[in-house]
C-alpha cells in the first residue's frame, strides 16, 4: 500500500475566508504618537471643555510730559576787594605773616581803664616780694629790692604782688598790686584790685577807678572773646625784662643815695 504523501506548502493559496488583510502601502508612514496627543475618551464619556487663560487687558500708559528745562543757578556776586571787613587785620596778624614778635621789654604798670586784660593763673606766674617806688614827675618807677637789704630799707620798701598780664593786643606787662604792710592794714583800693585780679584769671576784665568810692570797678565782656595767647617766656625771663636796670642790690645804688641825700 502506497504511503500518503503530504502536499507541499503552497504560498499562493488564499488565506482563510474569516481573515481580511489590508494591503500595505509602502509610501504611507505609520502615525507617530507625541506627548501632546490627547487620548480619545471612551464612548459615552464626557469630554472636558478646553480652558483658556484670559489675556489681561493692556493698560493705557500716558506718556509723561517732557521735563521743563532746568533753571541755571544764579551766579554769586564776586567779593568786594575794598570791603573793610576783609581788609582788617586780626589781633594775631603777625602769625599769618610768618613772623614772631620779639619781646625785649616788659612794662611794669597797672591796667589802664580802656583795655581788656587777663591775669595768668598759677603761683608760678606771680610773686610776692618787696619793692621800692620812686616818683619822678608823673612817672612812677618800681624797683626790686634784694632780700639782704629789706631790713636796712624797711622804711622805704613796700610788700607787693607781681602778676603776669596780657591785653587783647597780646602786649605783655607786669601788674604790681600793693599788699598790706607789716601792720596788716589794708584799704579799699587794694581789696578791689585783688578781687579784679582774681576774676581776670578766668575771664577778660576792664578796670576803672572809682574815686568817689575809693575802689576799682571792673567790667566783663558780654560777647565771647578768644583765650589769651601767652608768649613763650618763663616767669624768670619776664621778671628780668620788667626790672632790667631796676634792681637795688647795694646801699650804694643811685636810688638809695638820692633818697638819703647823697650825690
Amino acid at each position: 500500500m502506497a504511503a500518503a504523501i503530504a502536499p507541499a506548502p503552497d504560498d499562493d493559496r488564499e488565506p482563510p475566508t474569516g481573515a481580511k488583510t489590508k494591503p500595505v502601502n509602502p509610501k504611507e508612514k505609520p502615525p507617530m504618537s507625541t506627548s501632546d496627543s490627547v487620548p480619545t475618551p471612551p464612548d459615552g464619556a464626557a469630554v472636558p471643555e478646553a480652558t483658556t487663560t484670559p489675556t489681561p487687558a493692556l493698560e493705557q500708559i500716558t506718556p509723561a510730559p517732557p521735563a521743563a528745562p532746568a533753571t541755571p543757578p544764579a551766579r554769586p556776586e564776586p567779593p568786594d576787594p575794598f570791603d573793610p571787613a576783609s581788609l582788617r587785620l586780626d589781633a594775631d596778624y603777625s602769625e599769618g605773616l610768618g613772623v614772631r614778635k620779639v619781646i625785649t621789654t616788659v612794662p611794669n604798670r597797672k591796667p589802664n581803664k580802656s583795655e581788656w586784660f587777663r591775669v595768668r593763673p598759677g603761683e608760678g606766674w606771680q610773686l610776692q616780694t618787696a619793692v621800692l617806688e620812686l616818683e619822678k614827675g608823673v612817672e612812677r618807677l618800681t624797683y626790686l629790692v634784694a632780700p639782704s637789704l629789706r631790713t636796712e630799707l624797711s622804711g622805704e620798701v613796700t610788700p607787693a604782688l607781681l602778676l603776669t598780664c596780657v591785653n587783647r593786643a597780646n602786649d605783655l606787662f607786669i601788674w604790681r598790686v600793693k599788699l598790706p604792710g607789716s601792720d596788716g592794714r589794708s584799704n579799699t583800693w587794694t581789696d578791689s584790685a585783688l578781687q579784679i585780679a582774681k576774676a581776670a584769671e578766668t575771664t577778660w576784665c576792664r578796670m576803672v577807678s572809682d574815686a568817689a568810692n575809693g575802689i576799682y570797678t571792673h567790667y566783663e565782656p558780654t560777647a565771647d572773646l578768644p583765650d589769651p595767647k601767652w608768649p613763650e617766656l618763663s616767669f624768670r625771663e619776664i621778671v628780668k625784662l620788667a626790672f632790667r636796670g631796676r634792681m637795688i642790690d647795694s646801699l650804694d645804688h643811685p636810688v638809695i643815695r638820692e633818697l638819703r641825700g647823697g650825690a
